[in-house]
């Protein structure tokens, strides 16, 4: 079940989005970022002792019907619709879905497609990295905040990327984790115009 709590432990952190996406101004009103997540997984391991298996099949996201709203239920399902594609792109290297719901402003949306362009265009792929939501925490616009902060915790699956040789280049290990987007209503649409990735807390 979902909650929308008005206090939460993930207060800070939906905080910290918020102003991420609101960002500071310099002296002629231009935004600028206050911090840069990381776009996707890219720690160095050791090369493995034999090559990988080959891509995996990943299904494409359903869209769902609940992202038509345009209340609390409408953001919900469209950041974990947003999560689901995270992982997608990274096994497909296909782009569109996740494109057509970042923001322009989106550093971890342009992170993650730029990371997952490279590695594709050097034969690569990815493997794993399912993410199973254990709860859903949601602020709602404010006066100072026009986005809606979703915050999704759960457990990540562990994760790799492989060059075009096979050879192992990157990898996590998952675990706890909670993924944090703001997004906004454009029209008919949600668009993520900010993002971020942490260890859960405990």
């Amino acid at each position: 079940m979902t909650m929308t709590r008005r206090r939460s432990a993930l207060g800070a952190a939906l905080m910290a989005v918020g102003l991420v996406v609101a960002g500071c101004s310099d002296s002629e009103g231009n935004a600028s970022p206050t911090t840069e997540p990381p776009p996707g997984p890219t720690a160095a391991t050791e090369e493995p002792t034999s090559p990988a298996p080959g891509p995996t099949p990943w299904p494409e996201p359903t869209r769902p019907e609940a992202m038509e709203r345009d209340d609390i239920e409408g953001a919900e399902a469209a950041a974990r619709y947003f999560m689901e594609l995270y992982h997608y792109i990274f096994a497909t290297g296909d782009l569109k879905e996740w494109q057509s719901m970042s923001g322009p402003d989106c550093r971890f949306c342009a992170g993650a497609a730029e990371r997952v362009q490279e590695l594709f265009a050097d034969g690569g792929y990815a493997t794993g990295g399912a993410f199973a939501v254990q709860e859903v925490e949601t602020q709602a616009p404010s006066e100072r905040e026009r986005a809606t902060l979703v915050a999704l915790t759960g457990v990540e699956a562990p994760s790799r990327e492989y060059g075009s040789d096979g050879a192992e280049i990157a990898s996590l290990e998952g675990g706890p984790a909670t993924y944090i987007f703001a997004l906004d209503r454009e029209g008919a649409t949600w668009i993520v115009v900010g993002g971020d990735v942490e260890g859960a807390e405990e």
